[in-house]
Order: structure tokens, then sequence, then C-alpha cells
């Protein structure tokens, strides 16, 4: 299976900006993108936390607390799967109508159905209503997101210079690290003033009510903006694809699925840690919820450091060569991170959040520049959403889930670093095997 190369005016190749050609990111465009990762993360982040913690006693009542657990987690995998229909959706309206406005409408529909998680009955009020509700929800919350992350990359690295689009398109994905440590600020604040009955009262819903104003600072900023400039010109050159969606998978279904495969291991890596690690870290290492939320700040603020450093460096040595050693590196940290959590030692517990979240950061900062240059602009916002979004779900949707049975299965973490292990060879080999779109990387050493 092999990528068609376009043959026909219609379906031309949109080249990249000329290199010599000036261009400059407004600090509106930077901000904009930024919030809505921000929220993106912490809305995911948020409901991933509280699965863990207590969702499985508000909406999922068992007498085996793992079977509650597993049904928790259950739910969250949810807003995975309809993360790629997100793709879908928002991926098509953004190569035939524009970044900015469906970045708006991804937003909203994200934004909505966070705000109304912090307002749902528990099981106790309504019954099975309650989870079904809440999945749902999940389901909305999964479907906005979805388009969220392909329009954010496609309009800020189109808008980026070509010299520099490695270090924007890791401004981007700082969103994630922001609101991972947004997410645990908040979770830290309500663990240290609440006690256990409040938080399962009332307590767990201020997170989700609090996320209305950060979609509402995102809302006023992304109103603020312009449309990328390569989406401009491919709308003035009528190249626009009346089917982007189907365009893309039938001219480039080899570069689709190395997407797919060079992202499953961090997505599956980035779960695991921020949402089984805190479970194991209170149910089976005995430590404290709000010590796990802590271990989890740190993570995050490191994440961000990672995200950044390689952001720069690829656009010094490379993008697929930065993003080749970064999935070198991931093989052997989920071992060397679970050795340091067994010993059941804060400090060398939080020297291991330090670590994973630089190693775990690393890739994730260069990526949003690569998936750009793999796709032409006229196709970018879809090819780069299906990658990801289909990654995610096969990465990231089931991997508690996943952490929960192989711990139980072997009673002992090596099963769950071996899993995350194997995700990174195949990110390892296809990243080996991908080349970028070749009219867009003219001019920039990729």
């Amino acid at each position: 299976m092999t990528d068609v190369p376009p043959t026909s005016p219609s379906t031309s190749p949109a080249t990249g900006p000329s290199p010599g050609v000036a261009r400059t990111v407004p600090w509106k465009l930077t901000a904009a993108t930024i919030v809505g990762n921000t929220i993106e993360f912490y809305d995911f982040t948020i409901y991933g936390t509280l699965t863990a913690l207590v969702f499985g006693r508000l909406f999922f009542p068992t007498s085996d607390p793992l079977a509650g657990t597993l049904l928790a987690f259950g739910t969250f995998a949810v807003g995975f799967v309809s993360r790629p229909l997100g793709g879908v959706l928002f991926g098509h309206l953004g190569d035939r109508l524009g970044r900015k406005p469906t970045l708006m409408w991804s937003l909203g529909v994200m934004g909505a159905a966070t705000f109304l998680m912090g307002l749902l009955p528990t099981y106790a009020d309504i019954g099975v209503w309650a989870p079904i509700m809440l999945t749902f929800l999940r389901f909305c919350q999964g479907l906005g997101i979805g388009g969220e992350w392909g329009g954010a990359v496609s309009l800020m690295v189109e808008s980026a210079p070509p010299s520099r689009r490695g270090w924007y398109g890791s401004l981007v994905q700082t969103g994630s690290g922001f609101g991972i440590i947004l997410s645990s600020l908040t979770l830290t604040t309500l663990l240290a003033t609440l006690g256990t009955g409040e938080l399962l009262a009332w307590g767990w819903r201020i997170p989700f009510l609090v996320s209305v104003v950060l979609v509402g600072v995102g809302v006023v900023v992304r109103l603020q903006i312009q449309e990328s400039p390569e989406f401009r010109e491919v709308k003035a050159e009528q190249r626009v694809e009346r089917a982007p969606v189907w365009q893309i998978v039938r001219e480039h279904p080899r570069t689709i699925a190395l997407a797919i495969g060079m992202y499953v291991a961090i997505a599956a890596f980035g779960f695991v840690i921020g949402v089984f690690v805190i479970s194991y870290t209170v149910q089976e290492l005995g430590l404290s919820r709000e010590f796990a939320v802590a271990a989890n700040l740190v993570n995050g603020v490191f994440y961000v450091i990672g995200i950044l450093v390689a952001g720069a460096l690829s656009d010094r040595i490379g993008k697929r060569r930065t993003y080749l050693l970064c999935g070198l590196l991931l093989i052997p940290a989920p071992f060397l991170y679970f050795a340091l959590l067994d010993t059941r030692s804060i400090p060398l517990i939080l020297a291991g959040s330090v670590f994973v979240g630089l190693v775990s950061g690393l890739p994730y900062g260069v990526q949003a520049s690569l998936f750009c240059e793999l796709f032409p602009a006229r196709l970018r916002y879809s090819g780069i959403s299906l990658g990801f979004q289909v990654a995610t779900v096969l990465g990231g949707a089931l991997a508690p889930t996943f952490a929960s049975l192989l711990f139980a299965a072997a009673e002992h973490s090596w099963a769950i670093s071996a899993y995350i292990a194997g995700l990174a060879v195949i990110m390892v080999l296809c990243t080996l095997a991908v080349r970028p779109y070749p009219e867009t990387t003219k001019g920039i050493n990729a």
C-alpha cells in the first residue's frame, strides 16, 4: 500500500512557504493554540485522575473495588473512541472551511461537555442513568477534543517560519503539560483542603465547573486570530477538496498508517502515567492520594521542559532524526520508571517523575511539526487528525485497563513495562519508514 501522488490541478500539492519569506507568529495565535491544548489536557487529566480516585465509587458502585475501577476506566476509554470521529468531522470542516472557525466549534463542544459533567447526579441519586449520562458526556468530550489538536497544530505550524516550525509546533504541545500541571494543582488543592466525605459529596465537581473559565478565555483569544497563510493560499487557488477525509485516505494510506504507529507508544505511556499510576501508587504502593497527584504535577513540569527541548532540537538536527532518538529512549524508560516506583521511596518516585516527564515530553515536542510535514496543506487537518486520534485510541484508550489487567495477571509491574517497550519498538520502526511529503519540506532540515 503506497501513497498516491496528486494527478490533477484540483489535487496538486500545497507548496509550503518559500524559505526566504519572513514570517512572524502573533502572540495571540500562540496563546490561542496553547490555551486550547491546555483545556484539552486539563479536561482529560481531571477526568482520568478522578476516574482513578473516586468515579468507581460514585458512578459504578460494586462490592469488588477492582471491578469498579475497571468499569470506570472503561468509561474513560469511551472518550477515546469518539476522538477519531471528532478528527474526521472537524478535519473535514477544517480542510474545507478553515482552521479558525473549526477550532471555535471544537472548543465549544469540548468545554460544554466538561462543564456539564460537574452538574451530573451520581448513581446514588438516579441509579443507572448516572453512568449512562456520564458516558454520553464523555463521548461528546472526546468528539470535541478529537478536532482540537489537528486544528491547533495546523494553524500554528502553517503560520510559523519554515526554519522554526519545530519550535512553534512545540509551543502548541506545551498546552498538554500546562493542562497536566493545572489539573494537578487543582486536585492537590482539593485533596489538601477537603476530607474524603466532602470530596465524594461535592468536591469532585469543582474541577469540571471551573473549566468554563478556561473555555471563556479560549473563545475570547480565538476570536482575535487570523486564518493560516497556507490555508488562505489553498482557498485562493481553489484547491479545497470536497471530501478531504476520503481524499487523504485514498492518496496517503501508508503515511496515515505509519503516523499511527509513530504515536501509539507515546499515547499509551502518557495515559498509563497519568491515570493508572495514580491508582497504582495509592492502591498497590500504599501511598497517599495527595502524593500521587503531587508526583503527577512534577511529571507535568518536566514534561513541558522536554517538549520545548525537543522542539528546539528538531529545528537544528531534523524532525525525523529527533523523533527517532526519542523513540529509542522510550524503550527502556518504563522499566526504570516502575523500578523507581516500586521502591516506595518518595525521593526516588519523585526522581522517576522528573525522568518520565522529560522522556515522554521529548517526542511529543517534535511530533506536531513532523506530522504536519507528512501531509499537503489542503489535506493536512484531516491527515494529522486521523493519525493522531486513531493512535490515541489504540494506545491511550485501553492503556489504563490493559495495565490493570497485566498487573493482576503478572502480579508485577514488569508486564506493563514490556507492553510500553514493545509499542516503542513499533514507534521506532515506523519512524524509520516514514518520509515527509516533499513539498512541505523545502528549505527545511526535515
